[in-house]
C-alpha cells in the first residue's frame, strides 16, 4: 500500500510540473493527507482568501480503526513572500466532523484547524500542515487534537 501511495504522489507531481497554472485561477483542488486521519483532502476556493475544505479518511487508535469526514470553512492569510515560484499562507477557520469509532454511534466533534499552506505558481499544486483542536460533542463531550500534512492537485 505504501508504494502505490508513494506512486501516485509521483505521478501526481510529475503531472503538476508539466502545467502552467496561475495560483489566483485556482478553484478546486483535489489530493491526500498523511496524519490523522489519512484520506483524501479537497478544497474549493470562494475567494482569494476564504475556502471550503473537506477529508475524508481513516484514522487508527488503540487497535481500533475510525471512519472520518471533516468540513471547514477557512480564512487566509497571505504572505507576500518574494518568491517567483508560489505564496504561502496561514488559514484558520471553524469546522466540523464525523466519525464511527466502530462502535455503532456516529461522534459529532466541532473542529479549528489552523495550518499553513503554499502554491506553486508554475504547478497545479499545493502543500499544507495543519493541527485542529476538537471537541466531541456527541454523544460524550472529549477534547483532543488532529494533525496532517498534505498536497492538493489543482483540476480548475
Amino acid at each position: 500500500m505504501k508504494k502505490n501511495f508513494t506512486l501516485i504522489l509521483s505521478l501526481c507531481f510529475v503531472l503538476a510540473l508539466n502545467q502552467q497554472v496561475d495560483a489566483q485561477d485556482r478553484t478546486f483542488g483535489i489530493g491526500g493527507m498523511l496524519g490523522d486521519p489519512y484520506g483524501v483532502s479537497l478544497k474549493y476556493y470562494l475567494a482569494e482568501d476564504k475556502a471550503l475544505a473537506a477529508g475524508l479518511g481513516f484514522g487508527i487508535a488503540d487497535e481500533i480503526s475510525f471512519f472520518y469526514i471533516t468540513a471547514d470553512f477557512l480564512l487566509h492569510r497571505l504572505y507576500d513572500t518574494g518568491w517567483d515560484t508560489g505564496s504561502v499562507h496561514v488559514y484558520y477557520g471553524p469546522g466540523v466532523s464525523l466519525y464511527d469509532p466502530g462502535f455503532g454511534d456516529m461522534v459529532i466533534s466541532l473542529r479549528g484547524p489552523i495550518g499553513i499552506g503554499a502554491d506553486f505558481n508554475n504547478a497545479p499544486l499545493g502543500i499544507f500542515l495543519e493541527a485542529a483542536p476538537y471537541i466531541d460533542v456527541s454523544p460524550d463531550f472529549y477534547f483532543s487534537f488532529m494533525g496532517a500534512a498534505g498536497f492538493r492537485f489543482y483540476i480548475k
